[in-house]
């Protein structure tokens, strides 16, 4: 009987063949496995891109009127900072140069008893009446509320009475009466690559630090932001542009923010 099997050429021509075969679809694995990784930190990138713009378009319209500034330091940190509106109203007493007193009354929806932890301002026409001492701003903390048994419905409306703590005399009276209760200052900064979120540090004229707050966002390659004055035509209006990704990549928002508050 004569011995069936393979010779020596014929082995070495089927490891070669498989050999070529495993290195053609190892390839094809590769490739698939790479195109699914660049994918998939695309989408990463675009999700947490896209979360951190829209957050800060929220929170842009609620800003109060003249209170965003931009800080920037050329190559170094882009910083956009501004005061959220807590509550707003209109006045029918507040002391209005030349009055000096202690007494405010104000018609406002949902009174609350915080709100008198926070700044009050009539007519601020600049961020300096935010980040810097002026007469358009008090702190209401101290005031007490004269007419307590009368707030009975808050939140379909009501007028309060407060005794301020000391005499004020504000620097102007807003055209429409209008007033504003805000909260601490918010920052956003791009630095580093990262955009970060800093809340409730005091109002002051210089700079956040860098590296301080929430991290929002990564791959931050560009950050710029730019304030356009509300004129007799339009609100103020606030342009972001903001850039993920390594150079050359097309992923960027531009987006232009129109602030409905006014004075």
């Amino acid at each position: 009987m004569q011995n069936r099997g393979f010779t020596l050429i014929e082995l070495v021509i089927t490891l070669v063949v498989l050999a070529i075969l495993a290195v053609g679809v190892t390839s094809y694995i590769g490739i698939g496995a790479s195109m699914y990784s660049d994918t998939a930190q695309r989408e990463q990138l675009l999700g947490q891109s896209r979360f951190v713009a829209e957050r800060m378009l929220r929170e842009l319209r609620n800003a109060a009127p003249n209170s965003i500034r931009v800080q920037q330091q050329a190559g170094i940190m882009s910083c956009i900072e501004f005061s959220p509106v807590a509550a707003a109203g209109f006045y029918s007493v507040a002391p209005i140069k030349p009055d000096n007193h202690a007494k405010l009354e104000l018609n406002l929806y949902n009174w609350q008893a915080g709100l008198l932890n926070k700044a009050f301002l009539i007519y601020p026409l600049n961020p300096s009446d935010y980040y810097a001492t002026s007469n358009a701003r008090i702190e209401l903390s101290g005031a007490v509320v004269t007419n307590s048994a009368d707030i009975t419905t808050p939140a379909q409306g009501a007028t309060v009475k407060l005794s301020l703590n000391s005499p004020h005399s504000f620097e102007h009276q807003s055209p429409q009466k209008r007033f504003y209760i805000v909260d601490p200052p918010v920052s956003y900064c791009a630095a580093n690559g990262q955009i970060r979120r800093l809340v409730g540090h005091n109002y002051n004229t210089g700079l956040p630090i860098i590296g301080s707050g929430v991290l929002m966002a990564e791959s931050v390659r560009r950050a710029e932001f730019k304030i356009l004055p509300a004129v007799l035509t339009r609100n103020a209006v606030v342009n972001m542009l903001l850039v993920f990704g390594p150079e050359g990549s097309d992923l960027f928002f531009n987006y232009e923010v129109h602030i409905p508050n006014v004075p």
